[in-house]
């Protein structure tokens, strides 16, 4: 990944902050150091500092840290001081230290798509809480019927302005195909930005992430030493239901047999 890209990543995800009051939340209540795991460009990171919070913004992409460590240039110094800027992958952590609260939040463990490097993830999380410590994290929760269903179909993902450069962007996605057995998606984002002064702009983003069952989780955390705490189909602690877009999971370390 470019440094541009990294930052049209941060552009185009600045929108998206239905998470934020529910981990800001969980950081309040377990207290720091807080670790992100897939940290990206400080989406999290960022209003968890200005909190109060100690964050350790873990990230493998050397241009997501590049565009985090220009983000927090921007802050005051008391802020800037409370973000630890980590280079690692989240399959082979060895940080040396535990954290009362681990986060692998916005689907990220989504990207994970060989079965042994999530074990490998999960099971290093685990091993970086603090006694008392909780894993939580979020990730969608598939309709492989509507899936296979729609494959192709180009879908409306909502719209939102850079306050930077008053372009509006328009986000739509599509999925471009579906494997069942390995429960891997192939999907294309779009995002067109208007106005401010420039010419159109279309930039397509393509992902292949794993698709999570809830049965396959249960047995996931199980393997990797952790106990599911709560499980919601929203950030308000909704329960999981057919209508749910998406689960999320507090999880604490296992006791071992």
């Amino acid at each position: 990944m470019s440094d541009d890209e990294a930052r049209r990543f941060a552009l185009e995800h600045a929108h998206y902050d239905e998470d934020v009051p529910f981990y800001r939340a969980a950081a309040a209540r377990l207290g720091s150091p807080v670790l992100d795991l897939g940290a990206a460009t400080g989406r999290l990171a960022l209003p968890l500092a200005r909190d109060g919070a100690e964050v350790w913004a873990l990230d493998r992409s050397p241009a997501m840290r590049a565009e985090l460590r220009r983000a927090l240039a921007g802050e005051p110094p008391e802020v800037r001081a409370r973000v630890r800027v980590v280079g690692g992958d989240m399959r082979r952590l060895a940080l040396g230290r535990r954290f009362p609260l681990v986060m692998i939040a916005m689907n990220t463990l989504q990207a994970l798509t060989d079965p042994d490097d999530q074990a490998a993830a999960l099971r290093g999380a685990r091993e970086h809480l603090a006694p008392g410590g909780e894993l939580i994290f979020d990730v969608a929760l598939p309709d492989p019927a509507e899936i296979a269903g729609s494959l192709g179909v180009e879908r409306p993902g909502g719209r939102h302005r850079d306050p930077a450069s008053g372009r509006c962007l328009r986000h739509s996605a599509w999925y471009d195909s579906w494997d069942p057995v390995t429960q891997t998606l192939e999907f294309t984002l779009r995002v067109v930005a208007r106005g401010g002064g420039g010419p159109p702009e279309e930039r397509l983003r393509r992902h292949r992430v794993h698709v999570f069952t809830p049965s396959e989780l249960r047995h996931l955390l199980a393997r990797a030493g952790l106990r599911p705490l709560a499980v919601a189909g929203d950030f308000a602690g909704g329960p999981v239901t057919a209508a749910s877009e998406r689960q999320v999971y507090r999880c604490v370390a296992a006791e071992r047999g």
